[in-house]
């Protein structure tokens, strides 16, 4: 494998849709990813064989869950488990929230019902 360089800065300029995470290097089986958030997700969803880490850059994001609500600030991470039914909500107005997502490279991107 070549080094791969990435720009969170130019990245997180270039996305204008939320919920719609862009690759920004693979380490393994593992992918990196960049995402806004912006209102709730459209629907309650779970991952049956991967965990998903969740790290927030800027703003506030509600992760709801079924063991509860945890709202994230910018600095603070989650890690929600697989097979655990999950909905993030951000704020309808306002900057959209930016957050690093960690998880296996071949994750679904919409979760499975």
């Amino acid at each position: 494998m070549s080094i791969q360089l990435f720009s969170i800065s130019q990245t997180k300029a270039e996305i204008t849709q939320a919920y719609a995470p862009v690759n920004l290097a693979n380490v393994d089986e593992f992918a990196i990813r960049l995402v806004k958030f912006q209102g709730e997700f459209d629907r309650w969803h779970t991952h049956e064989n991967e965990d998903e880490s969740f790290i927030v850059l800027e703003g506030e994001i509600l992760f709801q869950t079924e063991q509860g609500d945890f709202l994230l600030k910018a600095g603070e991470g989650i890690v929600i488990p697989k097979g655990l039914r999950h909905c993030p909500k951000a704020s309808e107005i306002g900057p959209m929230p930016v957050a690093l997502i960690i998880e296996r490279a071949e994750t679904k991107r919409l979760g499975d019902d």
